[in-house]
């Protein structure tokens, strides 16, 4: 028999203390990174990266809507660079942070266009 399923709320706050990397989630649960991964394709139908990129996107809106600068909330979430940061971000939403905040009302930062050009699916 196998665990127990783990509400979202659960896994959102474990997503969170594990700064959003599939390794440190994997130590947090105590198990491996391809148990978890099973869990996942499981659980979720996809992969720990890209539900954990889900999630930081989703804390990105809020702290971006809350007036955090976007180089400050990309290095709270994880990310070593802005621009890895926005490229995540435009594939996720389809717009930039700063095209996000734009359409919030606000336009701090610009993400520079050459870091941001992803192919049109």
């Amino acid at each position: 028999m196998g665990q127990a399923p783990i509400p979202v709320q659960r896994w959102e706050e474990l997503a969170e203390a594990a700064r959003y990397r599939v390794h440190m989630l994997a130590g947090l649960r105590e198990i491996t990174t391809r148990q978890l991964r099973r869990q996942f394709r499981r659980d979720f139908k996809r992969s720990p990266q890209v539900w954990l990129n889900e999630r930081r996107v989703a804390a990105a809106e809020q702290l971006l809507l809350a007036g955090r600068p976007i180089k400050e909330v990309s290095f709270e979430l994880g990310f070593k660079q802005p621009s890895h940061f926005c490229r995540v971000f435009k594939l996720s939403k389809r717009m930039t942070p700063s095209e996000f905040l734009f359409a919030h009302g606000r336009s701090d930062y610009r993400c520079p266009e050459e870091i941001t050009s992803v192919p049109k699916r």
